[in-house]
């Protein structure tokens, strides 16, 4: 019987087809149909493979497969190489070059340049939520003004003055944040010390002269001292507190209560509105 070398080459010469040819066409390396051809088994890794890729190059040039495997066991017995001597194979890597190569085969430098930018967005986004967070505590309360006032605690153009006082709920006891100064001990006049327990508009009238007109935060004090009278006009009762004379007077009001109070020598005096004239 004709060798199976024999045998593959004739079939693909009698194809007029190439190594390179077959190659592309049965995806088997032209060097291992070349060693097919030769019956140079020892260049495949297992007996398996070489069967398979013989069928594989027989069924592609036309051949029968199983009578050229037939041949197969005692061409690959004839050529079958001897076993390399144990000095030839390459010594087993250390444990710490296999350690070494497994981290280098997860950490690459995608990784590391993801988990870099993933750690700086995750820092941006606390800090920005930091900033947030201290922007809204340090707002401002809004200062409220009733319907007909106008910033300047007086009455708008246009809107008359209420003809009775209007009823309001009982304002809480606003409890100073810290302890009011001390008062002089001797008074001469008309002593009046304002402290903002929350933040207020203020305007200041003394002995019919404008002091003072502005905005106190919690905690700032002014004192106001007049030979006759001190009228105070205030945008928020409830964060006013005054001490007339050393005796404390309490908040003036509401939260947002617009309220006008007149110290004279004889006490406090609540001035009576009037109606004011529609033009």
């Amino acid at each position: 019987m004709t060798g199976i070398g024999e045998q593959l080459r004739a079939a693909r010469a009698a194809r007029g087809c190439s190594l390179e040819e077959a190659e592309r066409q049965t995806r088997i390396r032209a060097r291992l149909l070349a060693a097919l051809e030769a019956e140079d088994f020892s260049a495949f890794a297992s007996a398996t493979q070489a069967r398979g890729f013989l069928r594989n190059y027989a069924e592609f040039l036309g051949l029968e497969a199983e009578a050229v495997l037939a041949g197969l066991s005692a061409g690959a017995a004839k050529a079958r190489p001897t076993a390399r001597p144990a000095a030839a194979r390459p010594a087993a890597a250390p444990p710490s070059a296999v350690v070494g190569g497994g981290w280098r085969r997860f950490f690459t430098w995608d990784l590391f340049i993801g988990v870099t930018v993933t750690a700086l967005f995750t820092l941006l986004l606390v800090w920005g939520g930091w900033q947030l967070w201290q922007a809204l505590g340090a707002a401002p309360a809004p200062t409220v003004t009733p319907a007909g006032v106008s910033a300047a605690g007086t009455p708008a153009a246009g809107t008359a003055a209420p003809s009775g006082p209007t009823p309001t709920a009982t304002p809480p006891e606003a409890t100073p944040t810290e302890p009011l100064p001390t008062p002089r001990p001797n008074y001469v006049g008309v002593n009046v010390l304002v402290r903002a327990e929350q933040r207020v508009w203020l305007r200041a009238v003394v002995d019919g002269a404008e002091t003072f007109a502005g905005q106190l935060t919690p905690g700032e004090a002014r004192e106001f001292v007049g030979n006759t009278a001190v009228e105070l006009w205030t945008g928020n009762g409830l964060g006013t507190r005054v001490v007339f004379n050393g005796q404390d007077q309490g908040v003036l009001g509401g939260l947002g209560e617009v309220v006008i109070r007149i110290w004279t020598l004889a006490g406090v005096v609540t001035p009576t509105p009037t109606a004011t004239a529609t033009p």
